[in-house]
């Protein structure tokens, strides 16, 4: 009954998940208030429950009884898209408010070698909204001035919630394997649409949200060296989603404007490699690092770039990242925990693809963490999380079908701050 009753609340949080502009790449850097202020690191370090289930669902079995985790967090990004062409050249900031991203989870040993699990997490996202630019403006905003001249005003909202059951296998005192299903679900409107063939020079809009499910598996180890040091590793599959349909309309004001058509778009989730070591100097201090490789450019959505012959855009054209998270957790005393950490992503934009990416500005790099955590009693701990991921802003020309425009430009300019909460719960037997 009481697994019953998790079931539903993990379906209600995955229907309710709100979109994040996510910070490696697409993805969030790490999830879970102990997780994130650890700067996303514990593929060998499964010090949260929600971070085994991002990273690798062999650390459940670092779980003994049941546990349960909840997590919320409050992500704020600034974002800015300036441009020149003709000699006009002004930036715009895209209306910003803070996002909630939420995730729980639950596990429970079955008996000394197996544990079993379920999480539902909110791990990553984009969006942009972004006025248009009026051509009296002085001067105005080159790329957001009205289609055919520019995209007009431009929004985008896409968010990725993973539910993953998983299992974890203790085979030995020192080696721990993993296995989880990933069921995601994401949710895209964006306006214009340039991944649909234009109508003569105007991009139609899918701007009311679609959804649609994806399906992958996680597989991880986790092996005890000797009693200072863990080592880990793990791999995501692809996450195989099927395509999003939106029921729109021609743009077109001269020829057939406003019949109907259909757009669709088909946008999978990235395979990740991930490897980690955990130290533990003294029986107070973790030390977690992690290396995680990202592969967008084999990723449908992500991989092709530039315009088909029929005037669409190939794909965002992304490429392949490195992330790398250094984390510290340290018990200050039996009642708190003080963490800090850094998280470095490779830029998968490449400057040259600014324009096609003014939806989807994923390029921050460098990521500072702290955190905290109160044992308030045998059974409950809360955790305090804080992020901040630096700005970092990439230009490249305005490019049309028939190549770049001499002299012209896009630069998209990325900052963002983020809190967050979290309660771990491990209930008392008696």
């Amino acid at each position: 009954m009481r697994i019953t009753r998790y079931l539903l609340i993990a379906a209600i949080l995955a229907a309710a998940a709100k979109p994040a502009v996510a910070t490696d790449g697409h993805f969030l850097h790490g999830v879970g208030a102990i997780n994130s202020a650890m700067g996303g690191a514990g593929v060998a370090a499964p010090r949260s429950l929600l971070g085994a289930f991002y990273l690798n669902p062999a650390g459940l079995s670092a779980f003994r009884g049941t546990r349960m985790e909840f997590g919320f967090e409050l992500f704020l990004p600034d974002r800015t898209v300036a441009s020149s062409a003709g000699g006009a050249s002004n930036s715009t900031t895209s209306t910003s408010e803070f996002t909630p991203v939420p995730a729980m989870g639950l596990s429970m040993q079955v008996n000394d070698k197996v544990t079993v699990g379920l999480g539902a997490l909110g791990v990553g996202g984009f969006g942009v909204d972004y006025a248009a630019s009026s051509p009296a403006a002085t001067p105005p905003n080159p790329i957001l001035m009205p289609e055919p001249n520019g995209f007009g005003a431009v929004y985008s909202n896409y968010s990725l919630l993973k539910i993953t059951p998983a299992i974890a296998y203790q085979v030995s005192e020192r080696l721990s394997l993993g296995a989880a299903l990933n069921v995601d679900w994401a949710a895209l409107a964006v306006r214009p649409a340039p991944f649909a063939s234009p109508d003569g020079a105007y991009y139609p809009s899918a701007p009311n949200a679609d959804g649609a499910f994806g399906f992958g598996f996680q597989l991880g180890a986790i092996l005890k060296v000797n009693e200072m040091v863990s080592v880990g590793a793990s791999y995501s599959s692809p996450q195989w989603f099927n395509a999003f349909e939106w029921n729109s309309s021609v743009a077109n004001p001269l020829v057939n404007y406003g019949a109907p058509r259909t757009v669709t778009f088909r946008m999978d989730v990235p395979a990740v490699y991930a490897a980690g070591v955990a130290l533990h100097p003294s029986p107070r201090l973790l030390v977690a690092a992690d290396g995680r490789y990202i592969t967008y450019e084999q990723t449908e959505g992500f991989k092709g770039s530039g315009y088909a012959a029929d005037g669409s855009v190939r794909g965002f054209g992304w490429k392949n990242i490195f992330v790398g998270a250094l984390g510290l957790d340290f018990q200050a005393s039996d009642r708190l925990a003080l963490r800090a950490g850094y998280n470095y992503s490779g830029n998968p934009v490449p400057n040259a693809l600014s324009m096609f990416n003014v939806p989807a500005p994923a390029i921050v790099q460098h990521h500072v963490t702290l955190g905290a955590g109160i044992r308030v009693s045998p059974a409950l701990e809360m955790s305090l999380g804080y992020y901040h991921a630096f700005k970092n802003s990439g230009s490249g020309p305005i490019v049309l079908p028939t190549g770049a425009i001499p002299g012209s430009s896009v630069t998209n300019s990325l900052a963002e701050n983020s809190f967050s909460m979290q309660f771990s719960v491990t209930p008392q037997r008696h």
